[in-house]
């Protein structure tokens, strides 16, 4: 009888030594496959490796005076996209535009119909652009300026407005990176000799943002109150290296 005991409590403490393997084991799988989780979530979220930048405007270029549609920051916080004339405003003798144009040099995204394709990009994008604000050099408080920044699609029903039918809602304008905020955004700044002080804006950092294959061109609309020169703007498109 002892013999027999002695097997069954072996037998037992072996069934016991399993068990705590198994779940040993159970819990480094879980781990694992927690980090590679982890590790794949910090690949789509981060700038790994590389990018390819569109410069859509620098120093190269002359810069872009645009002067203010509105003459108070109440009336441009205020403002909302509802009438043709929204998208590419004038003054009243059509004499002096309210926007500015600027083209993109890459194509709108970074694979559609041409083959074989990229895949190393992440889909997320970084844009900063240098604007200066109003005409005086570094002041306090900085001046607070209003703009909304389009983007157009060539191929859709219409460029600057992303109704899907041939009636256009023109309360549904084609935002830059299809963020809402581009459709009335604050900015800040200064200038002094326009290009005597250089600085960045960043309009969105590591974000994903959709662009359509046709997009060529950025509209930046100057809401006001204050003028603004639009000398840089720039495109970036994160990637990180792997095996394709």
């Amino acid at each position: 009888m002892a013999l027999e005991q002695d097997i069954a409590d072996l037998v037992q403490a072996s069934n016991n030594l399993t068990g705590v393997v198994d779940n040993k084991i159970q819990l480094i799988d879980q781990k694992v496959a927690q980090a590679q989780s982890q590790f794949q979530q910090w690949l789509d979220t981060r700038h790994v490796g590389f990018s390819l930048t569109d410069t859509l405007l620098d120093h190269s270029d002359s810069y872009i005076s645009i002067p203010p549609r509105f003459t108070t920051l109440e009336e441009a916080e205020a403002f909302s996209f509802n009438a043709t004339e929204d998208y590419a405003p004038q003054n009243g003798e059509g004499t002096e535009n309210y926007y500015a144009d600027i083209y993109s040099k890459t194509p709108g995204v970074t694979n559609w119909y041409s083959e074989p394709g990229p895949t190393q990009f992440t889909g997320r994008k970084s844009v900063y652009a240098n604007i200066s604000v109003g005409t005086a050099p570094h002041p306090s408080p900085k001046p607070v300026n209003r703009v909304a920044v389009l983007m157009n699609s060539i191929g859709s029903h219409h460029q600057w407005i992303t109704t899907g039918d041939p009636t256009p809602n023109y309360a549904q304008p084609r935002t830059f990176g299809n963020k809402s905020i581009n459709a009335n955004r604050e900015i800040k700044g200064q200038s002094w000799g326009v290009t005597n002080y250089d600085d960045l804006i960043a309009l969105h950092e590591n974000e994903t943002t959709g662009f359509s294959v046709g997009f060529s061109t950025v509209r930046v609309i100057n809401l006001g109150p204050y003028p603004i020169q639009l000398k840089g703007f720039w495109l970036i498109h994160h990637g990180h290296q792997k095996e394709a």
